[in-house]
Formats: C-alpha cells, sequence, structure tokens
C-alpha cells in the first residue's frame, strides 16, 4: 500500500509543473543563491566574485491570504497585504528565510517558509516573499 503523503507529493508535483508540462503551475520561480568565489593566491588580491547558482522551482505565485496579515515572520517584522506567497513543489534541496527567488524575473526575499504538512513526507512548500 502506498503511503498517502507520497501520493500527495506526487500530485503537488504534478500539479505545480509548468502548464507546458500539463500542470497549472504559473510563469518562472526561481531559488537564486550565490556562490562564494574561490579565495585568492595572495592576501593582497582582490577576492574572486560571487557566481548566482539559479535552481528553476515548480509552482505558482500570489498575494498573501489576508488571515496571514499580521503574523510575524522569522527575519522580523511582520506580513503585510503588499507580500506575496510562492507554493511550489519539493525539489530536494535546501531552503532558508533570506533567501532570493526570482518570480518571473523580478527578486524578492524570502520572509517565511512553512513545509505542508508541517511533518513527515513534505508535499508542498509554502514561500511568503516580499
Amino acid at each position: 500500500m502506498s503511503d498517502f503523503y507520497a501520493d500527495a507529493r506526487q500530485m503537488a508535483t504534478e500539479l505545480l509543473a509548468p502548464t507546458s508540462e500539463g500542470g497549472l503551475g504559473q510563469g518562472s520561480i526561481q531559488l537564486v543563491r550565490l556562490v562564494p568565489g574561490a579565495e585568492p593566491t595572495n592576501p593582497w588580491d582582490p577576492p574572486t566574485a560571487p557566481t548566482p547558482q539559479v535552481t528553476t522551482l515548480h509552482g505558482a505565485a500570489r498575494g498573501v491570504a489576508k488571515e496571514l496579515i499580521g503574523a510575524p515572520v522569522e527575519t522580523g517584522g511582520q506580513i503585510v497585504a503588499t507580500d506575496k506567497m510562492v507554493i511550489v513543489s519539493p525539489w530536494g534541496g535546501t531552503y532558508e528565510p533570506g533567501d532570493v527567488l526570482k518570480i518571473d524575473g523580478a527578486p524578492v526575499t524570502v520572509l517565511k517558509i512553512d513545509n505542508i504538512p508541517a511533518a513527515g513526507t513534505v508535499c508542498a512548500i509554502r514561500f511568503i516573499v516580499r
């Protein structure tokens, strides 16, 4: 017998896939991280510039639900009405508040992260971004 949450995860992955793959995902959502450059051989040389590492995510973005407005975020402050909510399917990578997502090329900062469900097999990930 298959695990309910494994099935739910597979369903979320299929639903949040881009429309070109038969899913309902929207636009372009990418996780962008800067990988530090190599240390210079001489201490007086400038460090090598960091390079961006881009991971394409399958998901959808929209405004935050009114129930979330005023809720605290991990980075300090509160969720405001102009913040966005991004739901993505799990991709096997790591994520944390302060990460940068690009939604259709526009950079936004991750304020809050919720795994869905909160424990066990993660079926989807909800980011609150600004």
